[in-house]
């Protein structure tokens, strides 16, 4: 456990060194959050809800997707990619690690760093300039914690299965921008998937994509019920092991093609 923290830690540390990376990345933060706070109060000019959400609980939701957008850093697909065209994969098998935990590790300092470079800085920002996105409830803010960390072990695990393509295609090409691009569109992200047609939300509800952002967002603005955070909790953990599982047997069968490029 000591390796895996000590890999976190000297991640984030990495991460707050590069400063200019550090201030771009804010600002483009801080322009999408202004853009999206900007398009919905044009949508809910002369009316007072949009599928039951109020324009403050949107507003709300708004920076709140935003801020744990900034929190939700994964680069694994970029950390193994490089590892294995440089063929240095083979040398990290032989250390003394689950190079699975080492990776999540380096991206929940990455994470971290994230908290303190971007997370803080837009809340304030959100909190001076659009209104302080306040929970529905303390017990919602809770439990939205829970599911915020269920959602990025979603998150990771499918960044995950991507980039462990890369033992036999070495490259990833443009995987990582469809992900992202799918991750954006479906996830609730931007547009609230209750807003949706219904069919669409019915073909939706059988992906993990909308755990990732919908799920921990409706529980912060308080618009499902108990019933429905119990259910969809339960969802996001079995996700969890599935993707979990899918890893597993996947990087099993990665080691066994492993194949050295450029080295």
């Amino acid at each position: 456990m000591g390796a895996y923290l000590y890999l976190a830690k000297m991640k984030l540390m990495a991460f707050l060194t590069y400063r200019f990376e550090v201030i771009t990345s804010l600002g483009t933060n801080l322009i999408i959050l202004m853009a999206s706070v900007f398009l919905w109060k044009t949508a809910y000019s002369g009316t007072d809800a949009i599928s039951g959400v109020t324009e403050s609980q949107m507003l709300t939701y708004t920076i709140i997707s935003v801020l744990l957008s900034s929190f939700f850093s994964s680069n694994i697909e970029h950390s193994l990619q490089e590892r294995i065209a440089q063929g240095n994969i083979a040398l990290d098998f032989l250390k003394p690690i689950n190079l699975i935990f080492a990776y999540l590790s380096e991206d929940i300092g990455i994470s971290m760093s994230s908290v303190v470079s971007k997370l803080i800085p837009v809340l304030i920002i959100s909190a001076l300039f659009v209104q302080v996105p306040l929970p529905g409830s303390w017990l919602s803010f809770l439990v939205f914690l829970i599911s915020s960390m269920l959602s990025y072990l979603i998150l990771w695990l499918i960044s995950a299965l991507i980039a462990v393509l890369c033992f036999w295609t070495v490259q990833l090409g443009e995987l990582k921008t469809v992900k992202d691009g799918i991750i954006l569109l479906i996830s609730g992200k931007i547009i609230p998937i209750r807003m949706f047609p219904k069919w669409m939300q019915k073909v939706l509800s059988f992906m993990p994509f909308q755990y990732v952002y919908q799920t921990p967002l409706s529980i912060y603005i308080n618009r499902i019920t108990r019933q429905e955070i119990a259910f969809s909790l339960f969802i996001q953990a079995i996700w969890v092991l599935f993707l979990s599982l899918a890893l597993i047997m996947l990087w099993n069968k990665a080691r066994k093609h492993v194949f050295i490029q450029g080295g």
